[in-house]
């Protein structure tokens, strides 16, 4: 995994996250340009869907995947970005719940992807629980639903140090979790639907 690599799957990722609802509010604007009056409330709701959820994702991508001068102040802070950020995600019927349980917001780094990546797991709502151990940071995943086994069995490859041949950029925040714990001599794992950093 060289630097090019992990740039282009991030780009990628960030831009399939984001070009849907840029295209919502494009079209919009697009509309309000041609002045019906009638269609206005209807334009004046999806800007403001569309641009609650750029708000929202735009700045949980800064500090996951940015330069750590932006960063996290509390663990308030962490819980309330991260679920913004999921509340984007998935069905808005079947919600994807979160609670945080650490010491320190300094492993953000660690957390922030770990919780995106892990939400790509949950297909019908669900919840994701985050514990700081005094070795470890576990990432868990639950849902009354079944989870996506395609995705899991595709976080246990890339693990493992294999490839994966479909949607590489959709692991885009685990192969940037793997650099940044690479870095720090980190092992990262998964074990019973549970992302592991650190034993």
């Amino acid at each position: 995994m060289n630097n090019t690599f992990l740039a282009e799957v991030i780009a990628t990722r960030l831009s399939h996250d984001l070009i849907g609802n840029i295209g919502a509010v494009a079209n919009a604007v697009e509309l309000l340009n041609e002045g019906d009056e009638q269609d206005c409330e209807d334009i004046s709701n999806i800007l403001n869907f569309s641009s609650d959820v750029l708000s929202k994702r735009l700045k949980f991508f800064r500090l996951c995947f940015g330069l750590s001068n932006a960063s996290v102040k509390s663990n308030d802070e962490l819980f309330s970005i991260t679920e913004n950020y999921l509340s984007t995600i998935g069905n808005p019927n079947y919600k994807i719940e979160l609670s945080i349980d650490i010491s320190t917001p300094k492993i953000y780094k660690f957390i922030m992807p770990s919780v995106m990546m892990m939400a790509d797991v949950i297909i019908k709502g669900g919840k994701i629980s985050v514990v700081q151990t005094d070795s470890a940071i576990k990432i868990s995943v639950s849902s009354s639903s079944n989870l996506n086994a395609s995705k899991l069995d595709g976080i246990n490859a890339i693990l493992n140090k294999n490839e994966v041949l479909d949607n590489i950029s959709s692991y885009a925040p685990l192969y940037y979790l793997l650099n940044y714990t690479n870095e720090s001599g980190v092992l990262v794992t998964l074990k019973d639907n549970t992302l592991i950093i650190g034993e």
